[in-house]
């Protein structure tokens, strides 16, 4: 049997916390979300890599990484499967340069409408259209394009600084 399945995620107002839509556990997809940060680390030998982190403590102006996992622990391949996320008002979406084939589709528009960021435009201060920017962005999808069989996983992320 084949199903198709649209998970939106909601965040909390900590903007850490996400709970999914009762869909989700229904239809048998399970999500996950995790933020993350980068840091540098030295190692032993003073070599220096950076590496990701849970977000624990973060300032304005810090890059946060949010990883969602999704995993089909239902019989049946889940297919159309459409993950949402809002981005909370404290953060502003980064584009991923040179990501495009992975890139999420954002909306500026509370979700009413969906497309590439350079796609996108908004009123400006002035009342006339500009080109959308990362804090113009209200959500984030991503379309899984092959179905999602019994047992698998895999997870989708986005960037975004903490303003």
């Amino acid at each position: 049997m084949k199903r198709s399945l649209h998970v939106r995620l909601v965040v909390a107002a900590a903007w850490l916390l996400v709970a999914s839509a009762p869909a989700a556990a229904e239809n048998g997809l399970e999500l996950h979300n995790q933020v993350f940060q980068e840091v540098d680390v030295t190692d032993a030998q003073g070599k220096t890599q950076r590496e990701r982190v849970p977000a624990a403590k973060v300032v304005p102006g810090t890059e946060v990484i949010y990883v969602i996992t999704y995993r089909n622990a239902g019989k049946d391949p889940a297919t159309n499967v459409v993950i949402s996320n809002p981005i909370p008002t404290e953060l502003a979406y980064q584009p991923e340069l040179g990501a495009a084939s992975t890139a999420p589709e954002v909306s500026v528009d509370a979700g009413k409408n969906w497309g590439a960021l350079a796609s996108l435009t908004v009123k400006g201060d002035d009342g006339k259209p500009r080109a959308a920017q990362g804090t113009d962005v209200t959500h984030v999808r991503w379309k899984i394009r092959e179905p999602v069989r019994a047992g698998q996983e895999g997870s989708v992320s986005y960037r975004a600084v903490l303003e």
